[in-house]
């Protein structure tokens, strides 16, 4: 199961948007048999380290989004037991900072009311540190029109 956006399918990262260098997006994952929804974020690249002439120097690779599911564990335990059939993943967002990352996660969770409904929302816990000028004003809009059609 691939991810869509905006009614696009996302298979590789050559389907990514090109308007802005993006490290990440807050996606959207709706369990289909029971209606129950997650809210998350994912970096499209992590660090790795590799020794090159006897020092440790980082380099950046591709993270596993295209096959991520969640750090949810109610979400990790339902696809290593049932498969990931039961799942429909959506971008709702990308975001060109990771500050910017984490604010339109925090502020996805707050709009839906997340944490107050445990009947149609999986997440569990809402957790960060934000600074003003993280927030990227035209990827937070974005972000909340896609909210609008989910609420």
């Amino acid at each position: 199961m691939s991810w869509s956006y905006r009614g696009k399918q996302i298979e590789s990262e050559d389907d990514l948007p090109k308007d802005k260098k993006y490290i990440g997006f807050i996606y959207l994952i709706t369990q289909k048999s029971n209606g129950k929804k997650y809210i998350g974020r994912k970096l499209l690249h992590k660090p790795k380290y590799v020794t090159v002439n006897k020092k440790k120097k980082k380099v950046m690779v591709q993270s596993d989004w295209l096959t991520y599911y969640s750090s949810s564990p109610i979400i990790t335990e339902h696809v290593e037991q049932h498969g990931t059939d039961d799942f429909v993943r959506e971008i709702l967002v990308f975001v060109s900072t990771k500050g910017n990352m984490v604010y339109c996660e925090e502020l996805a969770l707050y709009m839906v009311g997340a944490l107050e409904n445990p009947d149609l929302w999986l997440n569990e816990n809402i957790r960060a540190k934000v600074y003003r000028n993280w927030c990227k004003v035209d990827e937070v809009s974005i972000l909340r029109e896609e909210l609008k059609k989910i609420s």
